[in-house]
């Protein structure tokens, strides 16, 4: 599968690509990376680092997609558990 961000949005527009009109298969990220939804979040945010700053990724639990997250959603957490 695969899944839309908004920098999906951005590179498909400045291409000339209409995503109004265009099927979701020609601006998705194919096969996004994941993570275990019970990693330790600064692991994540590690490797959010490594694969592509910023980029939405899947959290699954045995395999399964359970949700999302994003750079700007670790920043956050982190940022909590700073104080």
């Amino acid at each position: 599968m695969g899944i839309i961000t908004e920098r999906d949005l951005v590179r498909a527009i400045a291409d000339g690509i209409d995503p109004r009109e265009a099927r979701a298969d020609v601006v998705m990220t194919a096969d996004p990376a994941t993570v275990d939804a019970d990693e330790d979040v600064a692991m994540v945010a590690v490797k959010m680092m490594r694969w592509a700053s910023g980029i939405c990724r899947s959290w699954t639990r045995r395999g399964k997609p359970v949700g999302l997250v994003s750079a700007r959603n670790l920043v956050a957490i982190l940022d909590r558990s700073a104080d």
